[in-house]
């Protein structure tokens, strides 16, 4: 029988085992112990899958027939021996020391708090910028404002085992949102949320229109079809409401030129021309998007 570690590290992957190359990368070269952490990988249901004899000797790779992230992280849950569990994605690239922060965050919190580190979203490659990756650098992931809110994304999201105990797992029937969700419930428990931006993960800028709206229908999927009545019914409306507040954001942001502000706000605002027309879609019945 395997002893319990420290810190699992859980990960869900639907399709692009290329992407957790960079993630295999980052994890090898963690200054945290080696023999102190462990990473479960939980496909979600791929048609293709590496040769399990090929991945790094920390992996184990379990599945998932379950369609949906959460389900995923469930399953991991299950086989899960750390004291503190850190959930991060596939295409997400920790720092050298994100386990050691995140760890130091643990032993000296309360024991049972949540941990939300810092997400950055960058383009990884050399060149230029496109109107998509511009926007999702200036939009994408704002770590530190849903901290504010609450809740943090299992983008970087490190949760002691005790928590689960006390909350429960994640909602299974959840394509999106499940995250915000967890946080929410155990916040109403009184467990507090911390947020670390040492404990840092990059997470790289989307570069194309198809999949900034495939995750904005995602979204939309998780607000419209899950949660309280009330809930739904504030998510449906705001969503015919202007994106002022969005605009504002984008005009504020440091480090973007006046020409990029207003090509960051030109994109959102074919996003939520797309935003409406989904809701309409979802309140007609049709099925969210699942991936």
């Amino acid at each position: 029988m395997k002893k319990d570690v420290d810190i699992t590290v859980i990960v869900p992957v639907y399709q692009h085992w290329n992407l957790a190359i960079c993630l295999f990368d980052g994890l090898g070269k963690q200054s945290f112990p080696k023999d102190r952490w462990e990473c479960i990988i939980v496909d979600n249901g791929s048609a293709n899958l590496p040769d399990p004899s090929k991945l790094p000797d920390f992996v184990t790779l379990l599945h998932c027939e379950k369609p949906g992230s959460y389900a995923a992280r469930n399953v991991g849950l299950k086989q899960a021996r750390g004291r503190l569990i850190a959930f991060t994605d596939a295409d997400c690239r920790p720092v050298n020391d994100w386990l050691a922060q995140l760890w130091d965050a643990y032993e000296n919190g309360s024991g049972e708090g949540l941990i939300a580190g810092g997400v950055e979203v960058k383009k990884l490659d050399s060149g230029k910028p496109n109107s998509v990756e511009l926007y999702d650098m200036a939009m994408g992931l704002p770590q530190a404002r849903y901290v504010k809110r609450g809740y943090a994304v299992t983008a970087n999201l490190a949760i002691p085992r005790e928590a689960f105990t006390t909350v429960g797992q994640f909602d299974n029937a959840r394509f999106s949102g499940g995250d915000a969700d967890f946080c929410r419930r155990a916040c109403k428990k009184g467990i507090d949320l911390d947020y670390v931006p040492s404990a840092l993960v990059y997470h790289p800028a989307r570069s194309e229109m198809t999949e900034l709206v495939k995750k904005l229908k995602r979204v939309k999927g998780g607000q419209i079809c899950s949660g309280s009545f009330s809930r739904r019914l504030k998510f449906f409306v705001r969503t015919f409401v202007p994106p002022v507040w969005a605009f504002w954001f984008a005009v504020k942001k440091d480090g973007l030129s006046f020409y990029e502000k207003m090509v960051v706000c030109s994109v959102q605002s074919r996003l939520w021309i797309v935003e409406m027309c989904e809701v309409v879609r979802l309140v007609l019945g049709k099925q969210p998007e699942r991936r």
